[in-house]
């Protein structure tokens, strides 16, 4: 291949690079990671507590979630509103 010929398809690379990053970037725009939801396998593995403790909080309505099927989803708002609402706030600690 001569110069011309190995531009030209260096160029046509990078053009096609440059419109997936622009993919991506819209895609980003409407999936954002604060909108996240994770499903009880997530809660499990991320806040190391056990599937029966997890069917309890939703049982005692201590977690909120949105089930489609037999599937149950945790979206972040509810998430973090659990961590918040059993937030235990430190003390002064004197040594």
């Amino acid at each position: 291949m001569n110069d011309y010929v190995i531009n030209t398809k260096l160029s046509e690379m990078n053009s096609a690079i440059n419109g997936i990053k622009a993919d991506i970037e819209s895609i980003r725009q409407i999936v954002k990671p604060e909108n996240e939801l994770w499903d009880s396998s997530d809660i499990i593995r991320n806040w190391k507590v056990s599937e029966r403790t997890l069917a309890e909080w939703r049982r005692r309505k201590m977690i909120g979630y949105v089930q489609i099927s037999k599937k149950i989803y945790y979206p972040r708002e509810e998430r973090d509103k659990f961590l918040q609402e059993n937030l235990k706030e430190g003390g002064d600690y004197e040594s």
